[in-house]
């Protein structure tokens, strides 16, 4: 790949882009998978076949006394569901994923932004050619970028763009939506935001994540100017009740989103069995013999 096409002004193309390699890459592995786990359930299905015994499926018969157990079981599990779907989905990521087909705005359709369009196309070169940038010239390509200006200025547009032509997903969310009702929750959708933008990355090479209108919480941050009046020196129970939702809703969101851009990349499922099995047998090994 030329190192000299990061730095032009348009949009870097081919399968040599790294995001286009690692979606390549992703989807044999996949397939591979597949035909590992379907393989051995078509030779078995084959080989009774071959012994004259076909797999039939029906439907279970249950006697009168089977009923009595399962029906009541049936319903304890329903109710569980409807009791426990409330508190599940409170801290559910409130994106709405779209495929890169469903976008039709691109660069072309981006006018009397020249310079700003022309920062963008910079990072969108270096986000597509991560790994080239990190290996041969040593650097750590850009995660995000804020785009700042008054409404109606084209920065949700600018971002529509950028997922059109980088042929990724983008996940959008309204950064009201992180807020919650319920203690707590407003962290897990923020970092089940970041999960969900993690994972659709790992299966296409590369995504991107829009948050709009950040500016509607990240207006003020607690500990900075609210300084609740004491009696005596002592805060009361309605005080911190007060200072506890506003750390929670307002600044909870913003401190949560600079974790979450801040902090290292979440280490998936394979990864921390990985790990783990790496460190029972480094127990077992000389420190200068131990794997990394």
């Amino acid at each position: 790949m030329d190192l000299g096409a990061l730095g032009d002004a348009a949009v870097i193309r081919g399968g040599a882009v790294d995001v286009n390699r690692y979606r390549e890459r992703h989807r044999q592995r996949r397939l591979s998978r597949l035909v590992a786990v379907l393989l051995p359930i078509c030779a078995w299905m084959y080989w009774r076949i071959v012994q004259g015994r076909p797999v039939e499926l029906h439907m279970p018969q249950l006697s009168a006394t089977d009923l009595q157990i399962v029906i009541p079981l049936l319903g304890i599990a329903i109710l569980g569901v409807v009791l426990l779907m409330p508190l599940a989905a409170a801290g559910r990521s409130p994106h709405v994923r779209y495929a890169a087909s469903e976008i039709d705005t691109d660069f072309d359709d981006v006018v009397g932004l020249g310079p700003v369009k022309d920062e963008v196309i910079k990072t969108l070169n270096l986000f597509l050619a991560y790994q080239t940038f990190r290996d041969e010239m040593g650097g750590n390509p850009r995660k995000a970028i804020l785009f700042e200006g008054p409404p109606g200025t084209g920065k949700t547009y600018m971002a529509k763009a950028m997922a059109r032509e980088a042929n990724v997903p983008f996940l959008f969310v309204s950064s009201t939506a992180f807020q919650s009702m319920y203690y707590g929750a407003t962290g897990r959708k923020i970092r089940n935001y970041f999960k969900q933008l993690r994972k659709a990355a790992r299966e296409e090479g590369g995504a991107i994540g829009f948050i709009e209108e950040i500016d509607a919480i990240a207006a003020s941050r607690s500990g900075m100017r609210y300084s609740p009046a004491t009696y005596d020196g002592a805060i009361t129970p309605a005080m911190q009740i007060e200072r506890n939702t506003i750390n929670e809703g307002v600044a909870g969101v913003v401190n949560e989103l600079l974790v979450q851009l801040q902090s290292f990349d979440t280490p998936t499922a394979g990864q921390r069995f990985r790990g783990k099995f790496v460190d029972w047998v480094n127990r077992w090994l000389p420190h200068d013999h131990q794997i990394a």
